[in-house]
């Protein structure tokens, strides 16, 4: 909702001043809708523009500085971010009401990213080579893109932008970051904490608002180098399509989702794969592209999983993100609500039988899911073919392994799988025919460690990976040099 804005808050970092925008939006508490819990500047394509503009202007004497210099800014910025993670979890909670145990733990995690890609840009780059004449020297060099632009999902308003803002930033990039409107406060906190770490004006650039609005201005200025975007499929086909129509050279890197398979076999620790796949599908309220989404189980131990599995999940307790005993709290916003809310409402219109859960807030009391397990769910239903971002898993009976693999390969997604066996050769046979970027034996689909790469198959991605050593591939840009001394 913008409203004109009274009391306009100063939300945009244009060239290291807070500005404030053409008006103004409301964030309210996913807990308890009636609290308000910020009023964020609504940016216009101008501030846009001036953003880019002011990012242009900084970008040549930041990347002249000193690696060692750059990467101390990070290594500040990790320290500042540990002694506020009390305030930053706060911050998290009231953004999305994720439950405290995940948003502290995503904010330290946010500090790991900050001190990995400090260290990662002092390690070796570029290479020397033989060549044809033994008296010229040839090697390869790595330098910065130039301009980028960020723009970043609500589900991880900490985490996602640091696997983005850090090493683009210390590569010697300067940054347009535009986040999700429900992750203002996160936004709007992180921004200021790499100021006060030492980022030089017009380095990185803050623009809060509608993406929808915004979206033409990021794709299309002539200042822009490089994308980065995570979000949805329908999304990011947008931004490919924004970016192409301009004709220019934009280096383009887009994590679009998941619909990730489960695979039990039937000599799989039970217990344990039930608490895995509970733990990958339903923490976080479901709100993760990593999220374990369908699971297929060899016939043989299907009632004895699918009990196992219903019984862990009826243990977790939904409820306040705050209490520190809070496994799931509540969707992140109405619009959540409603979508997931459909889902389910399909589920029993087509028939699929509901183990546990099933339940949704039809008010604006908060918005609750109850984590939900289904059965009996056609392999053509929208609950198996879409991503649903909420607590809600399908089971299916198969076979072997070799169903399993085929119908868990059955989709247009190819981010994160996993599979539950004792037997080595089942696992690596799984490894090398399933579909995704990310595979896991014996363990959740969800989870990532910030020195791995991190992508997808198919539409889940496009080629440029994120995190690890891959995030300078992306970048940077590689020169090539041939030195004949004289």
């Amino acid at each position: 909702m913008t409203t004109p804005a009274t009391t306009a808050p100063a939300t945009l970092l244009i060239d290291g001043a807070w500005r404030t925008g053409d008006g103004e939006y409301v964030r309210t508490d996913p807990a308890d809708p009636t609290r308000e819990t910020g009023r964020y500047a609504t940016a216009t394509p101008a501030d846009v523009a001036a953003a880019y503009a002011a990012a242009r202007r900084a970008q040549p004497a930041w990347a002249a500085t000193a690696a060692t210099a750059r990467a101390a800014v990070l290594e500040r910025a990790a320290a500042l971010l540990e002694a506020d993670v009390d305030g930053a979890t706060e911050a998290l909670i009231a953004d999305i009401g994720k439950a405290h145990r995940d948003a502290r733990g995503e904010v330290l995690r946010g500090a790991a990213i900050l001190r990995f890609h400090a260290g990662a840009v002092l390690q070796a780059s570029g290479g020397t080579f033989a060549g044809a004449d033994p008296t010229t020297a040839l090697m390869t060099t790595v330098e910065p893109v130039g301009v980028v632009a960020a723009i970043t999902p609500w589900n991880f308003p900490v985490a996602i932008p640091l696997w983005k803002l850090a090493p683009a930033l210390v590569y010697g990039n300067a940054v347009v970051w535009k986040p999700a409107e429900a992750a203002s406060g996160s936004a709007v906190r992180l921004a200021r904490l790499l100021a006060e770490a030492g980022l030089p004006d017009g380095v990185l650039n803050l623009v809060t608002g509608s993406g929808r609005a915004l979206s033409p201005a990021l794709t299309g200025d002539e200042q822009l180098d490089a994308l980065s975007f995570t979000g949805s499929v329908g999304v990011g086909r947008v931004l490919r399509r924004a970016v192409a129509e301009h004709d220019r050279n934009v280096k383009l890197q887009l994590e679009l989702g998941g619909k990730n398979p489960a695979i039990v076999l039937a000599d799989a620790d039970l217990p344990d794969a039930a608490e895995q796949i509970a733990r990958g599908a339903m923490l976080q309220a479901g709100q993760r592209c990593t999220a374990t989404s369908r699971v297929y189980v060899e016939d043989a131990v299907y009632d004895a999983f699918a009990a196992a599995l219903v019984e862990r999940v009826r243990a977790f307790r939904v409820g306040d993100p705050r209490e520190p005993g809070t496994d799931i709290g509540p969707l992140a916003s109405a619009e959540q609500r409603e979508t997931v809310g459909g889902y389910l409402r399909l589920a029993r219109e087509g028939g699929a039988t509901v183990l546990c859960g099933g339940g949704i807030a039809d008010d604006d009391g908060g918005h609750w899911a109850e984590p939900t397990v289904l059965a009996d769910v056609p392999d053509d239903s929208p609950l198996v073919r879409e991503e649903i971002f909420g607590p809600v898993v399908c089971l299916a009976r198969v076979a072997d392994l070799d169903e399993a693999l085929a119908r868990a390969n059955d989709t247009r997604f190819g981010l994160s799988s996993a599979v539950f066996t004792r037997d080595l050769g089942a696992a690596m046979r799984f490894a090398r025919e399933t579909r995704s970027g990310l595979v896991h034996v014996n363990r959740e689909t969800a989870g990532v460690e910030p020195h791995l790469p991190f992508g997808g198959l198919k539409e889940s991605s496009s080629n440029h990976r994120e995190q690890g050593m891959a995030a300078r591939d992306f970048f940077t840009v590689t020169k090539t040099v041939y030195v004949r001394p004289r």
